[in-house]
């Protein structure tokens, strides 16, 4: 066929007909895919095939398009037409044409569809993606909420405790005291009496007042101090502790993380460095928050981040802030939590982690 076709002298007819099967194919690839497209380029191509039997050829493209679409009772016609018009070697050229270009069209469409399901699965993660996060940020919103009603609900108590026991109680003795500043003149005995009765009672209520402000301090340390006594009773090997800044602008959530990865990293310290000195410390501004860990251990050199390590980073990042792990002659880790995620936006990975 191919010999055929050298051989043979190209007219105006053979280059109009090329022209419009190029024209269409670009059509029908760019603006309008269709399958009535696929019907008329069949016509047109039986159209030419009827001045020139080997523009034939072209129903090999069109063989490609017809079981990209499904279309697959239209191979029969482009079969039926290849063995009417072509004759030996021609026929088995043109049947292997439509065997490759059905071949590169199945597994076109193989490709096509996977990338389809890839699509859809993508969506589909990125979207259940959008509802963790808001979820998050809901949890983190009610996590505030809570905090701040149990704050309220605690001064309530607190305020109706020092009212109903020392407020009445002080009424009670003013009451007193102006009857005594009153009988002073006229009763000495009975003022003396009542005086030393208020004594008395002012002395039950500052008892009162003690015992109240016993309750309500929390027995165990809290914040830095409890950090700090975390540290100081570690007892694997010596920890230089170091805390800077103004610590009132850590909020309970990031002191807990703090707290939390702290033990972390000293029990991970105690089962794998061999270390004999650690360094903590904590910088806190007004915008972040900067916990860093360094050891002295033997370190490693491929650092896979077990369910310690993981953990830590996932608590800091749904906070927004960055955790890093390197290796420097030991383990360095460093965190940094932003003072408000809200209004500052959360801090990237890869947040400088050297001192």
């Amino acid at each position: 066929m191919t010999q055929t076709i050298t051989n043979r002298q190209v007219t105006y007819l053979d280059v109009v007909g090329i022209l419009v099967m190029v024209i269409l194919n670009i059509v029908r690839e760019k603006y309008i895919n269709s399958k009535w497209l696929l019907v008329v380029e069949f016509g047109i191509i039986l159209m030419f095939v009827q001045l020139n039997p080997y523009f034939i050829i072209f129903y090999g493209m069109l063989t490609h398009d017809l079981i990209f679409k499904e279309i697959y009772w239209g191979l029969l016609p482009s079969v039926a037409l290849g063995v009417y018009f072509l004759t030996g070697n021609d026929l088995y050229n043109y049947i292997l044409i439509i065997f490759l270009c059905s071949f590169f069209a199945y597994i076109s469409k193989e490709l096509t569809y996977k990338e389809r399901n890839l699509r859809k699965a993508y969506d589909s993660e990125r979207k259940f993606t959008y509802e963790l996060e808001a979820t998050k940020n809901k949890l983190m919103n009610s996590s505030k909420e809570i905090a701040h009603l149990t704050e309220v609900k605690e001064r309530n108590r607190i305020a109706r405790e020092i009212h109903d026991n020392i407020g009445h109680s002080i009424a009670g003795i003013l009451m007193q005291m102006q009857v005594v500043e009153k009988l002073y003149d006229k009763d000495s005995k009975k003022s003396k009496e009542l005086l030393g009765d208020s004594v008395e009672k002012l002395a039950n209520t500052l008892v009162i007042l003690r015992d109240t402000v016993h309750n309500i301090k929390p027995k165990e340390e809290l914040g830095i101090e409890y950090i700090r006594k975390l540290v100081e009773n570690f007892s694997f090997c010596p920890v230089q502790f170091k805390c800077r800044g103004d610590f009132n602008h850590i909020t309970t959530t990031h002191l807990e993380i703090l707290t939390t990865n702290i033990k972390e990293a000293l029990t991970n310290v105690t089962k794998h460095s061999n270390a004999s000195k650690v360094e903590v410390s904590i910088d806190c501004n007004e915008k972040f928050t900067r916990l860093y860990i360094k050891d002295n251990g033997v370190g490693c050199e491929d650092i896979k981040e077990n369910l310690g390590i993981s953990g830590m980073r996932e608590r800091v990042r749904n906070a927004g802030g960055s955790f890093s792990v390197s290796n420097d002659h030991g383990l360095l880790i460093v965190s940094v939590l932003p003072v408000d995620c809200v209004g500052g936006g959360r801090i990237l990975e890869g947040f400088n982690c050297r001192r």
